[in-house]
């Protein structure tokens, strides 16, 4: 096996267990909360990541590209003095947007549904420091490629996560409160955990050296770029309760609406995608290589072969979602409503994964501002189409209006990429073969499910399994899903050989 692909494979591994633990999680709140008070939640979590996004997004990122260019050139104190200037900002950047949160909650909160989201936000401010902590240090971690020690490091924060929220609700505190306050718990956790693993593997701390000002300037297009996303989760979740307030909902009622789809069904679908972003993560260094030195043959042959593998595993879970969402929803939420959701959505996940693959390319060859132009225009798209249904709204147009948004903006970035890299099209292929797959594994699915006549876990897990095996054989028959990807090279030379 490819140590790239060794790399995915582990990262996948642990970001499975961090998700599923999510995942369970996130059936435990549901079950505490109701729908409502998860939607109330869920509008203050997305106003929340957009303020997160600000801190741990670009910075950690070149401080991963700068510490793995100064292992390569044996340049120990340049790596020191750069992690400290992250750690710097960091503290700096979250102090401040603290402050400006707290001086303004009352304008915030003004424009949420619910008064109570901007009170959790409160109760979340303090996590955004932890993080600035945390984002530093494992920013060094990553450009030293320590890939598994960063994933158990994620990992200890969700397992925290789940404990503090379960502890709070024992001894008797709001749920609301205990859910919002399990994320600042959790992020100090692994705050002083990074930290240990930093110094204990031979970091230190030094003088910046004049490192702040590069940091800022690279960091800086790629901070905008991912806050992009956060900011337009954020808008939706403001906007969408309102609109549906507009056409005749109750504010409980648009809050019931926005829980079961945004907040139980949608996270089911990132589950399965996980080796997505498992393959952007280890791409963006793997790419950064291959582009410095030059070697365009692996910089084309790692954009097509990931680009066609990202469609194929967004597909691959498809017919599973369209065809047992419903049953998943009423088994998992007890919610069909959620189901009925799933089911619509499942579709999104190609688009979804192509989005992921391509904006983290982009970042590779250094053109993040055009990532975040594109994704902009896709957004903007969205809320063009959500806005012109009118009274005709549905929760379901919103998954068609984040369906067109990801589209638009995976076009406009692969288009973007080949006026770089001239790189060929065989994805197209793999796509098409991929969607017409989906419409007989989707059959099968259903089929099983419906006459299988056990009680519902073995129907579900049954039925999804053999349904999604049958999908992947066929995308291999198909010549879609290549084994010869996840060779290694060695093995491969002596095939040829």
């Amino acid at each position: 096996m490819k140590p790239i692909v060794r790399s995915i494979f582990t990262l996948s591994a642990f970001s499975f267990i961090e998700r599923l633990l999510g995942f369970v999680f996130k059936i435990y709140l549901a079950g505490q909360l109701g729908a409502t008070a998860l939607g109330i939640y869920q509008v203050a979590f997305s106003f929340f990541m957009v303020l997160l996004t600000a801190i741990t997004s670009g910075l950690p990122l070149v401080t991963a590209k700068r510490t793995a260019k100064c292992r390569a050139e044996n340049a120990l104190c340049e790596e020191y003095a750069i992690s400290t200037a992250s750690l710097i900002i960091s503290i700096i950047a979250s102090t401040a947007i603290i402050a400006l949160t707290v001086a303004l909650r009352n304008v915030i909160a003004s424009s949420f549904a619910s008064s109570t989201s901007m009170t959790l936000v409160l109760y979340m401010l303090p996590a955004l420091l932890f993080s600035s902590v945390y984002s530093s240090f494992r920013g060094n971690l990553w450009g030293r490629q320590k890939y598994t020690l960063v994933s158990v490091l994620e990992l200890i924060e969700q397992v925290f996560r789940i404990i503090a929220c379960v502890v709070l609700f024992a001894i008797g505190f709001d749920k609301l409160t205990s859910t919002a306050l399990s994320m600042s718990v959790a992020c100090l956790i692994s705050a002083a955990a990074c930290a240990i693993a930093y110094f204990r593997s031979g970091g230190k701390l030094s003088k910046t050296n004049g490192e702040i000002k590069p940091l800022l300037k690279s960091s800086t297009p790629i901070t905008l770029s991912r806050a992009a996303s956060s900011v337009i989760a954020s808008l939706t979740s403001i906007a969408v309760p309102f609109i549906l307030m507009g056409i005749g909902h109750s504010s409980d009622q648009a809050m019931y609406v926005y829980g079961y789809s945004v907040g139980m069904a949608l996270p089911l679908l990132y589950i399965p995608l996980t080796f997505v972003g498992s393959m952007a993560f280890v791409m963006i260094p793997s790419l950064s290589r291959a582009i410095a030195s030059k070697n365009e043959k692996s910089v084309k042959m790692q954009i097509e072969r990931t680009i066609g593998t990202a469609i194929v595993i967004g597909g691959i879970f498809v017919p599973a979602f369209a065809a047992l969402g419903e049953s998943v929803g009423s088994f998992l939420y007890a919610n069909a409503d959620a189901g009925a959701f799933l089911a619509f959505s499942a579709w999104l996940m190609i688009p979804i994964a192509l989005e992921n693959i391509t904006s983290s390319m982009m970042n590779s060859l250094e053109l993040e501002l055009k990532a975040l132009l594109f994704y902009v225009i896709g957004s903007a798209v969205m809320f063009g189409f959500i806005f012109i249904m009118g009274d005709s709204f549905t929760i379901e147009m919103l998954t068609v209006g984040m369906g067109i948004s990801f589209t638009l903006s995976s076009i406009l970035n692969i288009i973007a990429m080949r006026k770089e890299v001239k790189f060929r099209l065989d994805f197209i292929v793999t796509l098409i073969k991929t969607v017409a797959l989906i419409i007989p594994s989707y059959f099968v699915t259903k089929w099983l499910y419906n006459i299988i006549a056990l009680p519902t876990f073995f129907r579900l897990a049954i039925s999804a399994v053999v349904g999604t095996a049958f999908m992947g054989v066929g995308c291999f028959l198909f010549g879609t899903l290549k084994i010869e990807y996840f060779l290694s090279e060695r093995k491969k030379s002596g095939n040829n050989a």
